[in-house]
């Protein structure tokens, strides 16, 4: 861990000092290859403003760092709440004819206001394209800037609603993001922000929701400081439950300005989780060491995407994995970033008979489901656990305490 007195908040601007969480250099999540090459690495040193406390990485990869080298990366965000949220949306503004979607994560919202009569739009990613790559949510944040969406709002008009779901905690200038957004917007109109809430990962201190991708992890507060600071009046900010993280859509329309923030000091949010990181980490190594066994033959990973992958070289524990497991056949045969092993489906798994511990790295609501699939890993008492901090069978909860 160290200090870095320059680095200027992405935020309010002012500087930070304060003492950083340092993953070192870790590979890019999505970087998949087929012979177990990294291909670069990046630092993520995750800091927290003093200022207005919003937690966030110091220094943001450059989106073409990012681009997916392999077509299929996608990614999933909630749903369940869509239907709820519209009915709010429509209560606000009741005579709305026109919204429009903002990113990858919009045709679920689109397709509910549809069926209440509005007209809808979306925004094309409108990359241009780079041999052996495939963009996808680097770009698309890299696109809510000034100059893109000035053009966008002269081609479209404004719109009643515009939604920007899932996308400004990508953002390394949320504030511009925001700013730029104002353009396509009705003077009456609302903007519809949602970002993931960091509250319950931070509490739970739970490392593997740390990403390269992610340059701010907003909560409550810090969402409603972007929107004033933004020049927003914020009219709701609706929570809507998850297991893991909640879903925060805060409901914004055009102020006469920006408003100013007074110093708020730490959260103390982020202190607890920075500091207990270190002991975490050394405990789990000795822990992966002694289950992993002197062949390292006997720890398998189901569900092989970025919250994996992090836990996996955050800990630095990839190396005692034997089974990277996922059933998306697109994965099959690639190897993890950081792995030493290809990925499998769970027919090997379950024909392993040197397994003994076995991490679920899936949502909670269908392990289940995984369970139920490799009950005969149970029966021959292979034990199961979970990566996510939060939940009761987590691998990382230290059995001292």
């Amino acid at each position: 861990m160290h200090t870095r007195s320059s680095f200027g908040c992405r935020l309010c601007g002012q500087p930070i000092n304060s003492q950083a969480l340092s993953l070192g250099g870790l590979p890019v999540c999505n970087r998949f290859t087929l012979d177990g090459h990294v291909e670069g690495r990046t630092n993520l040193d995750i800091v927290e403003c003093a200022s207005c406390q919003l937690i966030q990485l110091r220094d943001a990869p450059p989106p073409e760092a990012l681009v997916p080298a392999v077509p299929w990366i996608r990614y999933r965000e909630p749903e369940g709440h869509l239907d709820a949220l519209v009915e709010q949306l429509v209560a606000l503004r009741p005579h709305a004819r026109r919204a429009l979607g903002t990113g990858p994560f919009e045709q679920p919202l689109l397709t509910r206001l549809v069926g209440k009569g509005l007209d809808v739009a979306e925004l094309d990613m409108d990359a241009s394209g780079t041999p052996g790559r495939y963009p996808y949510l680097e770009t698309w944040q890299a696109r809510l800037n000034a100059a893109h969406l000035s053009a966008q709002a002269v081609q479209r008009g404004a719109f009643d609603i515009v939604s920007c779901r899932y996308l400004i905690e990508h953002t390394s200038e949320p504030l511009a993001a925001l700013q730029a957004l104002r353009p396509l917007l009705d003077a009456k109109g609302l903007l519809l922000i949602e970002v993931p809430d960091s509250s319950k990962f931070l509490a739970a201190r739970d490392y593997c929701f740390l990403w390269e991708e992610h340059s701010c992890y907003f909560v409550d507060d810090t969402l409603r400081r972007l929107a004033e600071m933004s020049g927003y009046r914020v009219l709701a900010v609706l929570r809507y439950p998850g297991v893991l993280e909640d879903a925060l859509v805060a409901v914004l329309e055009a102020a006469d300005g920006p408003t100013s923030m007074a110093a708020q000091g730490p959260s103390g949010l982020f202190q607890p989780y920075r500091d207990g990181f270190a002991k975490t980490r050394a405990r789990l190594r000795e822990q992966f060491a002694a289950l992993a066994g002197p062949d390292r033959n006997r720890i398998a990973l189901f569900g092989i995407g970025h919250h994996a992958i992090m836990f996996a070289n955050a800990f630095g524990i990839a190396d005692t994995i034997a089974l990277a497991v996922d059933d998306d056949p697109d994965k099959a045969g690639f190897f993890p970033p950081g792995f030493r092993v290809p990925v499998v489906g769970s027919e090997r798994l379950l024909a392993d008979e040197a397994i003994t511990t076995c991490l679920f790295a899936v949502a909670p609501h269908i392990e289940g489901k995984v369970r139920d699939k490799l009950a005969p890993l149970a029966a021959r008492g292979v034990t199961f656990h979970s990566i996510y901090a939060a939940l009761d069978n987590a691998i990382t909860k230290d059995p001292a305490s």
